[in-house]
């Protein structure tokens, strides 16, 4: 908390003296775009105590871990999206050390500096490029996953196989056991029986090194250390004990590691393994071991993913051991080959890509016939999963285990059955305002019908509001049928990477105010009804005769006894004064609910336009402190003084609000959910 972004200085101008960490990330959209982490040793400004920080920096220049800049910066303390379903990047960022984001306005470069494990990973980049998996195989060998697709992402997270591209336990693991190998052969030679030892955490260290040194590989390093410091102590030592002093280091050199998903996986791995694991009977253990992992892991991938993958335990049962007795071994054999005989190193690189290429050949035909399942369940449902499972796991002498079956008739019952909105009556709806930043993208639901009225920006190829936010609260809220998406006008910050949400729900009806392709244009005038709640467009009436992209607006609104909805787009004032007689019939103020025209900017939200609709509720989709300055004060004072209640994504994060035929019943706003100590 000391070191984080003090609030005063957020968006300010401020120069940064320090040192790039890790490997930057390069990305060619809007002219080529840098992502890194860089240790600050002066901040100009006082009161900025800020030590770690991650930056953007669109430039040509050739960036390098080890690299000395002087940087002129803008940044904002640790802070995200919030929504349910949404992977939460400040808890990242807090997690990751890192005390503010932000990015570069202008930086010269001081010293080139020593990186030698940058040197190293871009010696790989180059040998390695041949070889058809040369993503995986930099993954493997240096923890270098820059170069692996959204596609090669979508494959690992569906199969359950993500695990094996990410350096940490395993992989540190089998480190340390080829070291020990290794030093117990060295220590027969010369009679130092702790060579064994420091050979294998010599071995441990050198691949952490070479990976990174990132909070996983740190973790998995203290608890091999533990490990090898009980094995070599010998006598007294019991599994469950070492695994409590790795707990006890791993919480007291890194306490923010329990936000992460990575401790609760790893640590329960741990503890799986050491519950089943049996010396005597190995190979049978070993494949007890490995389903049991599996199942002993689901409860945590629902509750931090909300994934579940068939797949998951017939692939893993048949990869983890080609990954840890072969493919690994080869990547590590041949790392250590590489400075002294490279052409046999090249040999060793070109069995570990026959490996990989067969194995991911395979997994990649099966995840599009068997997809994982997305469920999040509530705690109650989870609570019977976790025992169904535990039940499962636990040993045969345990009477009534056939029990499990009961406690997993919440997932099965979810996975097979599509229900909507059952706490839904007939005419009644919920409306959520995601945060999308400084844009748009509302999701509404009756009883059983649903749409998306915008699906926020798209910023790049890898990164959009579909994707981050809208298809992610729509799986959490478990809408595997979506009847209608609405593209209000064709700006960036409302239609976004609309093809992904179509792409995801095919059977989508598509509609806009402005062309595009497959679309249906929204008509001023038609109307339809769902479940007793009542659905008009109003505008446009001649899209091509408006003078600007905003104005061509799909404009809604929705009624249910008194309660009602509107939902302008980027209007203006004059198209508020057009409809004001059309509203003036459809409504009786006031008002329920408002999505503020034009993210409450000075063009729109006219005096007589609030006049006429009295909202009871006005809710500004906005970035929080963006450069458009939205909400715009006099707009939000206007709302005030007309006796409107105000809420805006920027501060409050997603807003459900519930209505009924009498009205609002009920407004949450997610971060009052979620609230963490450094927001």
């Amino acid at each position: 908390m000391r070191d984080l972004l003090p609030e005063p200085l957020e968006g300010q101008d401020l120069s940064l003296r320090g040192t790039i960490e890790g490997l930057p990330q390069y990305r060619p959209h809007r002219g080529g775009t840098w992502r890194f982490d860089f240790r600050v040793d002066h901040c100009s400004e006082t009161g900025c105590v800020v030590k770690r920080v991650r930056l953007s920096f669109r430039t040509n220049a050739l960036l390098r871990e080890g690299q000395a800049w002087n940087l002129q910066v803008r940044l904002k303390r640790p802070r995200s999206y919030a929504n349910p379903g949404s992977f939460d990047y400040a808890r990242w960022l807090v997690s990751s050390g890192l005390h503010a984001s932000g990015y570069v306005r202008s930086g010269t470069l001081v010293a080139e500096g020593s990186a030698p494990r940058a040197r190293v990973v871009e010696y790989l980049r180059e040998r390695l490029q041949p070889y058809g998996r040369h993503p995986l195989l930099l993954a493997l060998a240096v923890g270098d996953r820059d170069r692996l697709s959204e596609g090669d992402w979508e494959i690992l997270r569906e199969s359950g196989l993500s695990h094996l591209v990410a350096i940490s336990g395993l992989h540190i693991g089998i480190a340390a056991g080829m070291g020990l190998l290794l030093g117990r052969l060295l220590s027969q030679i010369y009679g130092r029986s702790w060579l064994a030892m420091a050979c294998g955490l010599g071995a441990a260290t050198g691949y952490a090194w070479l990976a990174g040194f990132s909070l996983p590989t740190q973790r998995a390093l203290i608890m091999v250390s533990a490990g090898l410091l009980a094995l070599f102590l010998g006598r007294g030592v019991n599994r469950w004990q070492v695994m409590s002093l790795a707990l006890l280091l791993v919480l007291l050199l890194q306490p923010m590691a329990s936000l992460t998903p990575g401790f609760w996986l790893s640590f329960g791995a741990v503890a799986v393994l050491l519950a089943v694991f049996d010396r005597t009977k190995s190979w049978l253990s070993l494949f007890r071991a490995q389903w049991s992992l599996l199942l002993g892991l689901a409860p945590l991938s629902l509750a931090f993913f909300s994934l579940l993958s068939p797949l998951s335990l017939p692939v893993n049962l048949i990869a983890v051991p080609i990954f840890s007795v072969v493919l690994i071994p080869l990547t590590l054999v041949a790392l250590c080959l590489e400075g002294v005989q490279p052409a046999l190193a090249e040999g060793l690189w070109w069995l570990a890509n026959i490996g990989l290429h067969a194995v991911m050949t395979k997994v990649e035909w099966l995840v599009p016939r068997l997809p994982a399942w997305q469920y999040t369940p509530d705690t109650h449902a989870w609570s019977g999963i976790c025992l169904a499972f535990a039940l499962l796991l636990a040993p045969n002498v345990l009477p009534a285990r056939y029990l499990f079956i009961l406690f997993l008739t919440p997932l099965a019952g979810a996975l097979m059955l599509a229900v909507q909105s059952p706490e839904l009556d007939r005419g009644s709806l919920k409306v959520d305002v995601l945060d999308v930043g400084q844009g748009l993208s509302v999701v509404i639901r009756t009883r059983s019908h649903s749409l998306v009225y915008d699906v926020g920006a798209r910023y790049s190829d890898s990164f959009d509001l579909a994707d981050a936010v809208v298809l992610p609260f729509l799986a959490h809220e478990r809408i595997s049928r979506l009847d209608k998406l609405i593209v209000s006008h064709n700006d960036n910050d409302h239609a976004g990477a609309y093809s992904k949400v179509v792409q995801a729900y095919p059977d989508v009806k598509l509609l806009s105010g402005e062309l595009l392709s497959d679309s249906e244009p929204c008509r001023a005038g038609e109307s339809w009804q769902w479940d007793r709640v009542r659905f008009q467009w109003l505008h446009p009436r001649q899209a091509r005769l408006e003078s600007s992209s905003n104005n061509r607006s799909c404009v809604l609104l929705i009624q249910s006894g008194s309660a009602s909805i509107l939902l302008p787009g980027d209007i203006d004032r004059s198209v508020e004064q057009r409809l004001q007689a059309d509203l003036a019939r459809a409504v009786n103020p006031p008002l329920s609910v408002l999505i503020a025209p034009h993210h409450g900017s000075k063009t729109s939200s006219s005096s007589s336009f609030i006049g006429l609709l009295q909202p009871h509720l006005v809710v500004f989709s906005a970035g929080y402190k963006h450069q458009f300055g939205h909400p715009a004060p006099e707009v939000v004072e206007r709302y005030k003084n007309a006796g409107s209640g105000v809420a805006s994504t920027a501060a409050s994060g997603a807003i459900s609000i519930l209505l009924s035929p009498r009205g609002v019943e009920g407004v949450t706003r997610h971060r009052e959910q979620r609230r963490f100590y450094w927001q």
